[in-house]
């Protein structure tokens, strides 16, 4: 239990200062951990083991006692954020307008009112909760085999359940404007979209709010459920025991071990990373000695 909460608010620039660090409302999180190990197999000698160890967690969260404090402070969060301060509401929440998908006679997005009532004009007091970035369940697998000096691990991180604001989508395909497309960009911002009267198409007509410089607002179109399984990493050893020519040389111990980092990545959400924080396979190479 936090409480209160530790909250920047955006303010005013003529005031001076951006943001106003306040103390507002509290935020009540539950969740469970578990951890299983589990020896698989042994030899009776133990020259040979394998073990394999499964940790997980689920939790969620939610926000009270916060009132009609913090509506402006939403209102301002809808141009850079998915997330909002409400009571009953989570702080992984993702809030947005609901989607019922792209008319194919006209290209145009058909979103979904609060009373269920379809409309083609978006009007952002009809947001709701349309996901929620934390899993049901996520955490990390891993197995070891050693057989006398070889030693051979393996780590497997999973996440099911979550959800995911696709803001590569959103950026890179939804909010292309005719300025921009001589640059380099997503081919699917033209392949993809709708063209002509007909086309069941996954992308709104291009010439919709870009032509007049206007940004396409934000919808639950964008919100994608995110699992995944991902090869954190596999390392491969070799240690030398009771080794004769090693104690002549006044070494105790010696060890190689090559470990291999992003191994694969299985994801029902197609996202990219960028420069900043690229997917990048490395492998590394260790050496430890002893004497």
């Amino acid at each position: 239990v936090t409480n209160p909460l530790i909250i920047q608010v955006g303010m005013a620039p003529s005031t001076g200062k951006s943001t106003l660090v306040t103390n507002l409302g509290m935020n009540t999180i539950n969740g469970m951990t578990f951890k299983i190990d589990a020896r698989v197999l042994e030899s009776k000698n133990h020259d040979f083991r394998w073990n394999i160890n499964i940790h997980g967690y689920h939790e969620t969260s939610e926000y009270s006692r916060i009132g009609n404090r913090l509506d402006r402070f939403n209102d301002y969060l809808r141009n850079t954020s998915v997330y909002r301060y409400r009571d009953g509401g989570s702080s992984s929440d993702i809030w947005t307008v609901r989607s019922a998908g792209i008319n194919p006679m006209t290209g145009q997005e058909i979103f979904i009112r609060k009373d269920g009532s379809y409309t083609f004009t978006y009007d952002a007091q009809d947001e709701v909760v349309c996901g929620n970035s934390l899993a049901d369940l996520e955490g990390v697998i891993g197995t070891t085999v050693r057989y006398r000096g070889f030693s051979l691990r393996a780590l497997f991180r999973y996440s099911f359940g979550g959800d995911y604001f696709n803001n590569e989508l959103y950026n890179r395909i939804e909010n292309i404007d005719y300025q921009a497309d001589s640059y380099n960009q997503d081919k699917r911002a033209y392949y993809d979209r709708w063209k002509q009267a007909g086309d069941y198409a996954r992308y709104r007509d291009i010439r919709i709010y870009t032509t007049d410089n206007k940004v396409y607002p934000k919808s639950s179109r964008y919100v994608q459920k995110n699992n995944f399984i991902s090869g954190e990493s596999i390392t491969a050893g070799y240690t030398f025991v009771d080794n004769t020519w090693l104690r002549s040389t006044g070494i105790r111990g010696l060890s190689l071990d090559a470990t291999l980092n992003e191994i694969f990545r299985t994801s029902t959400v197609k996202a990219e990373r960028g420069i900043n924080y690229p997917f990048a396979r490395t492998l590394s190479l260790s050496l430890n000695v002893s004497f």
